[in-house]
């Protein structure tokens, strides 16, 4: 991968020139989906449609500074840093190199709140500090990816509900 992206924390959701944050129910446990979203790298394709290929580097057990690699839309390649995991709370990772370019830091954030029994409030937040025409494309794109959450997130509710 060509491009080294600028190390961030979780701080960087509150200061990123660019920030996107979506909001879902989902009838599923905060444990049932923070295992999808952290512990099983390669079910994502199945509810993320973009993505098409996950896992982590390095021996087991993962957590906290885990490097995972990504593939999105068949061609876009990341390596991210794992920043934030917290069991059926939080989950969030700061991606440290790229093969695309026109982004210079980018930080995702999911958190999980237990709405009732059977029930979780899912925050998503995209945080990125990108070139200029790559935030005139972010911003044009905010429907899309609503769209685009709201869509991966019934199908991790799905998921969730076939354990």
């Amino acid at each position: 991968m060509t491009h080294q992206l600028r190390a961030e924390d979780l701080g960087f959701t509150e200061r990123a020139p660019f920030r996107q944050t979506c909001t879902e129910e989902l009838r599923a446990s905060a444990d049932a989906i923070f295992e999808q979203l952290a512990e099983h790298p390669e079910n994502w394709p199945r509810w993320f449609a973009p993505a098409n290929e996950l896992h982590y580097e390095g021996s087991p057990p993962y957590g906290v500074d885990s490097l995972r690699y990504f593939r999105l839309y068949r061609v876009i390649r990341a390596r991210e840093r794992i920043i934030a995991w917290d069991p059926g709370r939080r989950f969030a990772y700061c991606a440290q190199e790229s093969n695309a370019p026109g982004v210079s830091a980018l930080v995702e954030e999911w958190t999980l709140t237990p709405s009732a029994d059977t029930s979780t409030t899912v925050t998503w937040t995209l945080a990125i500090d990108p070139t200029p025409p790559v935030h005139l494309l972010l911003k044009a794109s905010r429907h899309h990816i609503d769209r685009l959450f709201r869509g991966a997130a019934k199908r991790l509710e799905a998921l969730c509900g076939h354990r």
